[in-house]
């Protein structure tokens, strides 16, 4: 019986006890709070609005009032991003060596 008390303890922390699995597509902002809280950061990006839950490994993308998309891995998607960023960095500096090159011929 005490070995499986820490197992238990370990779970509990784990679960944040958020209903993030029941957060959709649609929902109103507002439902969404009640639900899972306000988020840790809200990152305005074009014509929406990124809501990260760092703590839980969660990302909600919010158009408007609404829910667009429910991101179920932060993590990946930071590191996705950074990628893409990387990669476009790396065009731009290309494409201005390229320029570079031409101008001092």
């Amino acid at each position: 019986m005490k070995k499986f008390i820490p197992i238990l303890l370990l779970l509990a922390a784990c679960h944040s006890g958020k209903k993030f699995d029941q957060v959709k597509v649609g929902m109103h902002t507002k439902d969404v709070v009640a639900l899972v809280g306000e988020p840790e950061s809200k990152t305005p990006m074009l014509t929406v609005e990124w809501w990260s839950y760092k703590g839980d490994n969660k990302m909600l993308i919010i158009s408007g009032d609404t829910v667009e998309r429910v991101v179920s891995n932060l993590s990946a998607t930071q590191d996705s991003m950074k990628a893409a960023v990387g990669n476009l960095q790396n065009a731009v500096d290309s494409v201005k060596n390229a320029g570079a090159d031409t101008t001092a011929k």
